[in-house]
């Protein structure tokens, strides 16, 4: 296969492989409008998807890489304005819902501008050198995006047991991560080469611990979510039995002051004379 059929065939693969991804938070914003409740669900990687599709979208254009960077992040950018429309009108918090969207809104209007006026030359830039600039941040974003679901690992290390990490999702990662890399290589682009590196290494050490404390092996223990303290509980006994025997059973008692008291003398008889 020649290095330009090559290309081809992962540009596509990239293309098909992120479009599929991007429809892995679909599944809980389907929960949340069944539920009419957003749950425990967090607005975090909702707006992380939103900036993340945003500069890359900017960055393919700029770059002039149309596919699969320029469309496929359009979409995306699509995808996570829809996906943040329903997560608001079924928050409880929308306050918060707002200053998150807000926030993420400002810095994709800031690095627009830069784009756009970057890209017409004003800022004494060439497009490649705009582009450059984007491409670090697209990363940064994408850092954002991909490492939010990494909490899981300290509760995988803190429980020992790996059933907190959702094997499908990892492994499609894992897959997108490796045709992207194979793509970025082939056009040999740092910006797709390096960030995939580590979301790479970061699949494979997320599927090595599921390894080590598979569930069928490893299950969670009874209790895993409470927070007991032996102790703790004792001391509280200990403490509202002495406040009950106080309450019921004290009695008061006027005990002399030690300090000096001057007594007073007795009456003396009256004598009739």
């Amino acid at each position: 296969m020649s290095h330009a059929a090559a290309v081809l065939v992962f540009r596509i693969l990239a293309g098909c492989s992120y479009l599929v991804m991007l429809t892995s938070p679909s599944l809980n914003i389907y929960r949340v409008y069944k539920a009419k409740s957003v749950g425990v669900q967090s607005i975090f990687p909702l707006v992380s998807l939103l900036a993340n599709s945003h500069i890359w979208m900017m960055y393919g254009y700029l770059a002039k890489i149309y596919f699969p960077v320029f469309s496929c992040f359009l979409v995306g950018d699509f995808a996570a304005v829809v996906y943040l429309t329903i997560y608001y009108r079924y928050s409880s918090d929308r306050g918060y819902v707002v200053r998150s969207i807000a926030t993420t809104l400002v810095i994709i209007a800031i690095l627009s501008v830069y784009a756009i006026v970057g890209g017409l030359g004003y800022t004494n830039q060439s497009r490649h050198g705009v582009s450059t600039v984007l491409g670090f941040f697209a990363d940064m974003a994408s850092l954002c995006l991909y490492c939010a679901p990494m909490e899981k690992l300290f509760q995988v290390l803190k429980h020992k047991s790996a059933v907190f990490i959702n094997l499908p999702m990892v492994l499609a990662g894992y897959a997108n991560n490796m045709i992207w890399l194979t793509y970025g290589s082939l056009i040999t682009n740092w910006f797709m080469i390096s960030i995939n590196i580590f979301f790479f290494s970061m699949s494979t050490f997320t599927l090595v611990l599921y390894h080590i404390y598979d569930p069928k092996t490893h299950p969670l223990k009874d209790g895993w979510d409470t927070n007991t303290n032996d102790n703790s509980e004792d001391d509280d006994v200990q403490l509202q039995i002495a406040v009950d025997s106080d309450s019921k059973d004290k009695k008061s008692f006027n005990l002399p002051s030690p300090q000096y008291e001057a007594m007073r003398s007795p009456v003396a008889p009256a004598r009739a004379d």
